[in-house]
């Protein structure tokens, strides 16, 4: 990862801790990085938003849905990118991170079916980027704690929170619900990002994201 990268990593999470995150004020350092990174391998500068009506979607299931990045080719959606961090309270927090990456993503997937955004013979590409700060909380192995009649997946036993959203991460991009998938350990203490995944690296990320603009334009 580049230093530059780190640093909007590291920027995003300051933020998110002392200042919160409703605004979504905190992920815009990194928003703005990643742009700037679509548009070195490829994408038009011009046709890459990050506020305004053009990162608004339409779902199926709910009116629309506010994405963090936007990028079109020739007036077609052709990437539509969400960021996420999570920094606190895991234990609650960890199934709405999970829920909502699976519902943003199941949402979009219908509005394309259905014809709710341009119409294109290949579907838009769509990422997803998890921060996640490190902490005791998120580090410590811990129960699965609730109980059911049947066997958990055996992987998320005695799991941290950070092991657990690796592999939630490693899963959305397993099965292609998202088609770019960055996930990132932030120790801000230390100043340190960690990518938990080889699969799942920034650098990877974005030559998921060049690949595809390739694809679109032959």
């Amino acid at each position: 990862m580049r230093d530059d990268v780190k640093e909007a990593v590291l920027d995003c999470v300051s933020y998110a801790v002392t200042k919160g995150t409703r605004s979504g004020r905190h992920i815009a350092p990194l928003a703005t990085k990643i742009a700037e990174d679509m548009s070195r391998v490829g994408y038009d500068p011009d046709s890459i938003f990050l506020d305004d009506v053009n990162v608004t979607l339409p779902g199926w299931f709910r009116p629309s849905k506010k994405w963090d990045i936007t990028a079109f080719e020739g007036g077609v959606l052709v990437a539509a990118i969400e960021l996420k961090s999570i920094n606190s309270s895991f234990g609650n927090n960890a199934n709405n991170r999970a829920e909502e990456a699976l519902g943003s993503a199941l949402d979009v997937e219908y509005a394309t079916h259905n014809h709710l955004l341009e119409p294109n013979d290949l579907p838009p590409n769509f990422g997803y980027v998890l921060l996640i700060r490190k902490t005791p909380e998120s580090m410590r192995p811990s129960k699965i704690g609730a109980k059911s009649r049947y066997a958990f997946d055996r992987e998320f036993e005695n799991s941290s929170y950070v092991e657990r959203f690796t592999i939630l991460g490693k899963r959305l991009l397993r099965e292609r619900i998202y088609q770019a998938v960055w996930v990132a350990a932030v120790d801000l203490e230390n100043g340190v990002v960690e990518e938990p995944d080889p699969l799942m690296t920034y650098d990877k990320f974005v030559a998921h994201l060049k690949g595809w603009i390739g694809v679109m334009r032959v």
